[in-house]
């Protein structure tokens, strides 16, 4: 996904706006199609579970930045 450097979010910490994700080949739901977005459910480890909950963890993904 794009990424862009600001100092407007805390030091060590990424923003990923919630995204559908629907653009993938096969999707046909129209309006989410139109408006799809990144997805961070594309990031994160479904193995990785919330202690207390026992569900997938949707936040506080920890992720690595690196030049493309």
């Amino acid at each position: 996904m794009p990424v862009e450097v600001t100092d407007e979010v805390r030091p060590d910490v990424v923003s990923i706006p919630h995204g559908w994700g629907h653009d993938v080949d096969g999707v046909r739901t129209k309006v989410a199609t139109a408006h799809a977005g990144v997805s961070s459910n594309l990031v994160a480890d479904e193995t990785l579970l919330d202690a207390l909950s026992g569900t997938v963890v949707r936040n506080g993904i920890p992720v690595e930045v690196a030049p493309a």
